[in-house]
């Protein structure tokens, strides 16, 4: 089975290289894609939290670019800055692409007044599922590997620690290709 996935895969990315009608992505093609949350309660603050994200194709199969999220929940606010490398390995019909994709940011909490800031790394899983030749809808899950340090204190976590189900803690936006 693992051999059949492989010459699938192989022979996917053989066509994308050819510039076959099922490929998304070609060399130089840039990416716009993100994130926007808003949550309001009766009697609560909102929640919100805005995730951009820019990205450039230096093969047809991986992308890299900047990321930033800027968010407040309550009395809290964060605004993290980061870097990404992106390989989509499978296609999924011709409309479906899956990606892994490892990112590392710098990430900067003020809780009622205290500054805290840390550096964060993840490799997780993701997919675009195109509806137009320039329009994704996108969805990445939560990370397979993740890693956090702040200041003396760090944290590495390995597999879907904590999580049920990872489909209740994926992202989900929209990516615009130019």
């Amino acid at each position: 089975m693992l051999s059949l996935t492989a010459f699938t895969v192989n022979a996917q990315m053989k066509d994308c290289k050819m510039g076959a009608m099922n490929c998304a992505f070609k060399k130089s093609d840039k990416m716009l894609e993100g994130t926007v949350s808003l949550t309001k309660a009766t009697d609560t603050k909102a929640t919100w939290t805005i995730n951009p994200t820019v990205g450039y194709f230096v093969t047809n199969r991986v992308a890299v670019g900047l990321s930033a999220q800027l968010g407040e929940t309550a009395d809290v606010k964060t605004i993290n800055v980061g870097a990404f490398a992106r390989c989509y390995f499978m296609n999924i019909g011709q409309h479906a692409h899956v990606f892994s994709q490892l990112g590392v940011a710098s990430n900067s909490t003020t809780d009622a007044g205290v500054k805290t800031t840390s550096t964060t790394a993840g490799l997780g899983l993701g997919a675009n599922y195109f509806v137009s030749p320039k329009l994704a809808l996108s969805m990445k899950v939560a990370d397979l590997v993740s890693y956090a340090n702040s200041g003396s204190n760090s944290t590495l976590t390995v597999g879907f620690e904590g999580v049920t189900n990872p489909f209740t803690t994926g992202s989900f936006g929209v990516l615009y290709k130019f």
